[in-house]
């Protein structure tokens, strides 16, 4: 006897509504809901049709302090004040509630720079998050990575992620980098044409691999500035 079971239907998210009311501004889609500092993902102009996934009760936004995870047209965050929903400080009809679990604490930019403060000296990877004891030394984008939690960026080199994240309209060029903001550099030959990455402390100062993880000022010798970006919105963090 063959027994056919019926999976149940996935949540395909609730679409219909838009962003609205931000007097030309746009809304920013942010990586949590919870921290006024998180990092932005994408700028959504009035008008723009979203799909929402679930909600969350997160930071205050004059009175309503509804938060919108959306998948489309970028994925992050979203407050519901900025948006045409029905229902003020309320969730969509037949929204679901995003996650019960207390967000972490910090921002995913506060534990990734806890972390690289934390291993300033080191030589070597020590097995970090699992990966192999490798050095640091020519491991730049590994080592942005695994500020962020991951064991591996998902990129063959610092240019090469540079250009992924440039093609999402990602890079800035003006300003000091934030505080968790990778710092990028050209393709060169003292950086064997694989580019370099390295942390922003916010404050002039950067955090990079090199023989040993160390500090230092934001020129790189031999290969020019590029820009900076906030890491990738699906790095969660540590």
């Amino acid at each position: 006897m063959v027994l056919v079971g019926t999976a149940a239907p996935s949540f395909a998210g609730i679409s219909g509504y838009s962003v609205a009311g931000t007097g030309g501004a746009g809304l920013m889609v942010r990586t949590s809901p919870y921290d006024a500092n998180a990092g932005s993902v994408a700028l959504l102009a009035d008008g723009t049709g979203f799909v929402a996934e679930c909600a969350v009760r997160g930071r205050n936004i004059s009175g309503n302090s509804v938060w919108h995870r959306i998948s489309s047209p970028a994925s992050g965050w979203i407050s519901d004040y900025y948006t045409n929903t029905p229902g003020f400080n309320q969730y969509l009809p037949n929204e679901p509630e995003c996650s019960t679990t207390p967000p972490p604490t910090g921002t995913r930019e506060d534990r990734a720079m806890a972390w690289a403060r934390s291993v300033i000296g080191q030589a070597y990877t020590n097995g970090d998050l699992g990966d192999s004891n490798h050095q640091w030394d020519g491991w730049c984008d590994n080592f942005v990575g695994h500020a962020y939690g991951r064991a591996a960026s998902g990129y063959a080199s610092a240019i090469v992620h540079y250009n992924a994240l440039l093609s999402r309209g990602m890079i800035r060029t003006t300003g000091t980098p934030p505080a968790g903001a990778l710092v990028f550099y050209a393709a060169a030959s003292i950086n064997g044409y694989y580019g370099h990455v390295m942390l922003s402390e916010g404050n002039g100062n950067y955090i990079t691999s090199a023989a040993t993880v160390r500090r230092v000022s934001q020129t790189w010798p031999g290969a020019p500035y590029l820009g900076w970006s906030y890491a990738d919105p699906e790095w969660t963090g540590r």
